[in-house]
């Protein structure tokens, strides 16, 4: 395989077109399309490793692809006893030559992988689906509908998002493929974002790491919003559902706790992660978080589980260098967290604000205080803390 001098897709705009000598196509290394080389003559391995220019006309062998001779040659599978479907299913697939499969877009795995990168695992598959719509083709039968639509901006909006970013001005489009890709990756998260999927990420760090300008990204997220919308327009996809911003907050909260549960998994023994677990839970439940009552509602959702959770890793003695990994979750700083967690604090102590105790420091823990303010144990129940409950009552009967 070899690099050809300079030559840019023209399909796409973002990567450069590469020569398959064993297959004689040129294919893009960043969106996947192939086109058949001039250079064809050349596909040949065993030209030119078993008898150079004069091999053209004497027989030479083709071995190349080894994986296509394994077995008997010609094995064949009898398809008398199958229905029509089955038959030509299989039919179908002998001919496929298993020695020839790549995966054919490589810049929609580019892209879900910085996805992950920069937000997460969970960010990833929630914004997976819009990935995938900015980065493939249409199938062929919405391709089909598609040319044969007579509104010419519907028609303009179907089209693969990817090629509308790559094709804009130098100033829109990004300095490189690495830029268009962290450009593309954000526009997913941030139109999942705005869907109410995801709960909405802190754009600056992204945009300072990479370089990516408020127009650049903005631009990206018009094409794939424009793009979701014609598809709904189009039938091809469901009308998201309109949330009440209670119900954001509380996936807010959920992806924020998972999230931060990834992060403690890895860091933190399994004793210590159950014990985190329970209080964190507890101080959520004390908040009222995830409502619309909540009472640190008014700051920013993962900001506001970041700081419940650094105040349990507090409460236990747990809180070495935690506050930058809490932080380096979402993108945030640890001094940002930990100012937020003093604030709370601060306000609590001094009366000025009443958490229910989520932020004092005091022998009773937040579990306790849960168990006492509620005791009928309602909220432990909603809160997911019944097997804990269970667990401290067996424990202090005994």
């Amino acid at each position: 395989m070899k690099e050809e001098e300079e030559q840019a897709c023209d399909d796409c705009g973002a990567g450069k077109m590469l020569l398959d000598a064993n297959k004689g196509e040129l294919y893009c290394d960043a969106c996947g399309i192939t086109t058949p080389s001039k250079d064809i003559m050349d596909a040949n391995a065993g030209k030119t490793t078993y008898g150079g220019e004069s091999a053209t006309h004497q027989a030479v062998r083709n071995d190349e692809n080894v994986n296509a001779n394994i077995g008997t040659s010609g094995s064949y599978m009898s398809t008398a006893g199958m229905n029509a479907a089955k038959a030509r299913k299989w039919n179908r697939l002998r001919k496929i030559d298993k020695g020839t499969v790549r995966l054919k877009h490589p810049l929609r795995e580019s892209v879900r992988k910085k996805v992950e990168e920069m937000y997460g695992k969970y960010a990833m598959e929630a914004a997976e689906p819009f990935v995938k719509m900015m980065c493939k083709p249409l199938k062929g039968k919405h391709e089909a509908q598609r040319q044969a639509l007579d509104n010419k901006d519907l028609k303009r909006r179907l089209g693969m998002p990817k090629q509308a970013i790559c094709r804009k001005k130098a100033e829109v489009r990004g300095d490189g493929k690495e830029q268009r890709i962290v450009m593309m990756a954000m526009a997913a998260v941030e139109v999942a974002g705005d869907l109410g999927i995801l709960s909405k990420m802190d754009r600056r760090a992204g945009m300072d790491q990479y370089g990516i300008t408020r127009k650049q990204l903005l631009s990206a997220k018009r094409a794939l919003s424009n793009h979701f919308k014609a598809r709904i327009t189009m039938g091809w996809e469901p009308k998201p559902p309109v949330k009440t911003p209670a119900e954001r907050r509380e996936d807010g909260v959920e992806q924020a706790v998972h999230h931060i549960h990834d992060m403690l998994s890895d860091v933190l023994s399994e004793q210590d992660h159950a014990k985190v677990t329970a209080e964190s839970e507890a101080r959520l439940a004390l908040l009222e978080e995830g409502t619309a009552d909540a009472l640190t509602g008014n700051t920013e959702v993962r900001m506001a589980v970041c700081a419940v959770f650094y105040a349990t890793l507090v409460s236990l003695g747990l809180q070495a260098g935690m506050a930058d990994r809490l932080a380096a979750v979402f993108g945030m700083t640890g001094s940002g967290i930990r100012s937020r967690y003093e604030a709370f604090a601060a306000a609590e102590a001094s009366g000025e604000s009443d958490y229910n105790g989520a932020f004092l420091l005091m022998a009773m823990t937040c579990f306790e205080i849960l168990a006492t303010l509620h005791p009928e144990h309602t909220l432990i129940e909603k809160a997911g803390l019944a097997d804990a409950w269970d667990s401290e009552e067996g424990s202090s009967s005994s």
